[in-house]
Parts: C-alpha cells; structure tokens; sequence
C-alpha cells in the first residue's frame, strides 16, 4: 500500500495511527462517491451529446441518443439485473423498451434477507451500469486501441463504445437506491484500508 503512504506524506500528517486513520477515511469516502462521480460525468457527455445532435433536430437527437444506443440501454439494464443476482434480490422484471415516455427500461427487483442485505442490494445494484459500462468500456477501447480493425471495424466498435457511454450514467432511481445503502459501506472500507495501512 505504497500508495497510502504517499498520500500520508503529501499531507504532512506523519506517519501515526491518526494518519492512517485520517487517510483510510478519506479513502473510502472517495471510493464510495466515485461511482456517483464517475456516473455524472458519463451523463454530462451524454448531455452535450443531445445538445449537439439538437443542432440537426430535438426529435434525432433524443431518438439517437435513446434508441440508436440501444446496446449501451441493454447493457445498463442487464447490469441491473446481474448485480442484483449476485446480491441475492430477486429480479421481478427486465424491460428493455418502455412504452412510455419517461423511461427507456427497467429492471425491478425485490430486496431480499435482514436489513443490512437489504441495504448492500439497493446500493451494488444502483450503481451496476456505472461500474459494469466503466470497465467494458475500458476493455473495449484496450480492444479498439491495441487490434488492428477495418475502417468497418472501428465505425461498429465506436458505436458500441458511445452507446455504453451513453447509459452507464446512474438514473435518478439509481441515485436514490445508491444513497438507501451506500453508507452501510463505510465502516467495512475504513477498517480494510486502515488496517491495511497499520501492517504496511
């Protein structure tokens, strides 16, 4: 944990118990707010996205940035539902397609087991899209950067790589399920990172 020591020394704060606990604080305050983070600003490209596409026609813009991403709108849900297997919910429904005009899909789920369950369900479940879109998205691009592809190739891969930037954004729902549960987190991350920090 090299890292944390710098981080300890960068502040000035020593090299005691109080440091290390200081820092692993901070830490997992940071490593808790970075999917929020990272999810508001996939959706403020998204944003700029519609507000450039606007400039052709509002219709288009929505319609592209909706439908014509539909694999990043796949990917988000899916990432709904997998996370929420794993976390022991049980998955209700997987919509990929409203029909309505507020929303694109859903998945809904029934939190499932004692309450601090309940809580990490809401939370791993919420922030799903962000976490799975980051990391396809970065194996993608490794892919698209170190692969030779054709001209076909990099127009397709491009594609699927906006429409995950597109929809690894956290929804409003997602936001309010993330903060139901997000802080019954923090006290298991402390203890990892301090402890950790102790035996380095």
């Amino acid at each position: 944990m090299e890292m944390m020591n710098t981080v300890i020394a960068w502040f000035g704060w020593g090299d005691g118990v109080g440091a290390i606990a200081a820092i692993s604080g901070i830490v997992s305050i940071a490593v808790l707010l970075a999917p929020v983070v990272v999810g508001l600003v996939l959706y403020c490209i998204q944003r700029i996205e519609i507000a450039l596409l606007k400039c052709i026609n509002v219709d288009f813009a929505y319609c592209v940035a909706n439908f014509g991403t539909f694999p990043g709108l796949a990917m988000h849900e899916l990432s709904h539902a997998l996370f929420g297997v794993l976390c022991g919910a049980e998955i209700d429904e997987i919509v990929l397609l409203e029909s309505d005009d507020e929303r694109l899909g859903h998945v809904s789920y029934y939190t499932r087991g004692p309450w601090f369950l309940q809580a990490i369900q809401h939370t791993l479940v919420a922030c799903a899209p962000t976490v799975i879109g980051c990391v396809l998205g970065y194996l993608l691009l490794q892919y698209i950067i170190v692969e030779q592809h054709s001209v076909w190739g990099y127009i397709g891969l491009g594609y699927l790589l906006v429409s995950m930037i597109n929809h690894a954004t956290m929804s409003d729902t997602d936001l309010g399920h993330y903060v139901q549960g997000f802080w019954i987190f923090i006290l298991p991350l402390f203890l990892t990172f301090f402890v950790t920090g102790m035996l380095i």
